[in-house]
């Protein structure tokens, strides 16, 4: 299990506040800082429910749309196999066109849930390096 560093955390860290203070002040954000926060949002949200589960309660569908992508974009393609495994268990008819759709997926069977937090431990396991591998792709980007 790889460790990430203090630098790369705060790498992440900075690159996931700038994004965040984008949004809300309805400012662009280059492709590189959107793959950085919706990668490490993941991950946070993740780590926060120890389940995919707490993720796709969470985040949008624009957003899940778009993270096996970024996921391959920074070169982490076995974090974007699982995530679409996990896709595949919590929306089984394909990812939500809205919101509104999604909430009213979101009621998981036992099954389902038991299946997005196995997936967990492969994703928790890889916290250190996908901070590394964010941190390297965003310092190379320039974001």
């Amino acid at each position: 299990m790889e460790i990430s560093t203090e630098e790369n955390e705060a790498i992440v860290r900075r690159i996931g506040n700038a994004a965040a203070a984008a949004a809300e002040a309805k400012v662009m954000i280059t492709p590189e800082q959107q793959n950085s926060y919706d990668i490490d949002y993941l991950v946070m949200e993740a780590n926060s429910g120890a389940s995919f589960e707490q993720y796709f309660r969470w985040t949008s569908v624009d957003e899940i749309s778009r993270i096996v992508l970024a996921l391959r974009v920074v070169g982490m393609e076995d974090i974007a196999e699982l995530a679409e495994r996990a896709i595949d268990i919590a929306f089984p008819g394909g990812v939500p066109v809205d919101d509104e759709i999604k909430s009213d997926l979101t009621a998981w069977s036992e099954e389902q849930e038991r299946s997005l937090e196995s997936l967990f431990p492969s994703l928790e396991n890889q916290n250190g390096r996908i901070t590394n591998t964010l941190a390297a792709y965003a310092t190379k980007a320039g974001a």
